[in-house]
């Protein structure tokens, strides 16, 4: 019993001990942390050359047709996508062909829409009576409509162009219970979902389809691989500047028809 009193005793010290002295150490000033920071982004940019990003080839397209949600709203589901697919991904505002929607319906309002160049599918975001339905998807033909007449901005918008979007692009369903690719009859359904994302495997499976319509990933990488990988854009500052020039010199003196030794291949034998 005293043994278990004194271990209780020292632990409660101990702890103490520690809260003060993690308490006694100063903060160190903002201006000293910003600092630091500025310094490391500075070695990291003289190193590397900073982060470029290389377009990829084809996009997918957001199209706005209504004014109910907020255009802030569909332009964050847009760069949300693009952030998990990596690849690009455009609003596209056709505002004015709201009333064509309303008044003469699905085709109408798609054929007053031109669509830009190498897009691979798109999802139409419209408000009106003639679609009796929150969506309609056509998976071969690569587009989906969401219609939010029934649905409140927020949570029911979210989730239902997920939905859409997630079926369009090719990942169709998840595994997983919180994700919006369960069954939904309703916007009171979109409602007991526990989450609003695309979850990985949807994700996965988007991905895969897009490149087979021929999109391709947009690709992050330091400006030193761009040079060395021949398509780095003209250098921006000095740090950009050095890489380049030493690269290009570097590349400059190597031989044009260097020999290659392939795995597996014996050495040459020197002749007497």
């Amino acid at each position: 019993m005293k043994k278990s009193l004194l271990t209780v005793v020292f632990g409660a010290l101990a702890v103490s001990l520690i809260a003060a002295t993690e308490v006694a150490q100063p903060e160190k000033p903002r201006e000293e942390i910003a600092q630091k920071r500025a310094e490391a982004r500075a070695r990291m940019q003289k190193s590397t050359g900073g982060i470029i990003i290389k377009e990829g080839e084809g996009q997918i397209t957001l199209v706005n047709c209504q004014m109910k949600v907020p255009e802030a709203e569909i332009q964050a589901r847009a760069e949300l996508l693009q952030k998990m697919l990596n690849v690009k991904v455009e609003t596209l505002s056709c505002l004015g062909t709201a009333p064509v929607w309303e008044s003469e319906g699905l085709w109408a309002g798609m054929n007053l829409i031109q669509m830009p160049p190498k897009n691979a599918a798109q999802v139409y975001v419209v408000d009106t009576d003639k679609i009796p339905t929150m969506s309609l998807v056509s998976v071969e033909a690569g587009w989906g409509v969401v219609n939010v007449r029934q649905l409140a901005p927020g949570k029911e918008v979210t989730c239902e162009l997920n939905r859409v979007a997630v079926m369009v692009f090719g990942g169709f369903v998840s595994q997983f219970k919180a994700s919006p690719m369960q069954t939904v009859r309703s916007p009171e359904d979109l409602d007991k979902l526990v989450g609003e994302g695309i979850t990985f495997d949807a994700v996965q499976a988007m991905m895969r389809n897009l490149q087979n319509r021929g999109v391709t990933p947009m690709r992050r990488t330091t400006y030193r691989r761009a040079c060395e990988e021949g398509w780095a854009p003209a250098p921006t500052n000095e740090f950009q500047k050095v890489i380049w020039e030493k690269i290009k010199a570097e590349q400059s003196e190597k031989p044009s028809n260097p020999l290659r030794i392939k795995p597996g291949d014996k050495p040459l034998s020197s002749t007497k």
